[in-house]
């Protein structure tokens, strides 16, 4: 049991480069020796896919902040606040070419 703890730990740590194809034939493998039962292995694959999805979107979360935090840094203006500043010149012109001269 030892090992299989061992190969599980290993098996998450690795879980964002492993597919769900990878950890079948992984799981497969384990249970055709005899060192998971089926039940086990089905467990075992829904945890780390799921691991596996979360890591995925912690990873997505960093890097859409840190790409944000360099465009701020060169100086680029997200598109709502360009929509927005496009929005409030298009109201100024209007009032402004409203105003007798």
């Amino acid at each position: 049991m030892k090992t299989l703890l061992e190969k599980s730990l290993i098996l998450g740590l690795g879980t964002l480069s492993f597919t769900k194809e990878k950890a079948e034939n992984f799981l497969k493998e384990l249970e055709e020796r005899g060192e998971v039962t089926t039940t086990e292995a089905k467990k075992l694959l829904g945890e780390l896919m799921e691991k596996g999805e979360q890591e995925k979107s912690a990873l997505k979360q960093t890097i859409q902040h840190q790409v944000s935090e360099v465009m701020k840094n060169l100086g680029y203006v997200q598109k709502e606040d360009y929509s927005s500043l496009e929005d409030r010149v298009k109201d100024l012109e209007a009032r402004l070419g409203n105003i007798p001269q």
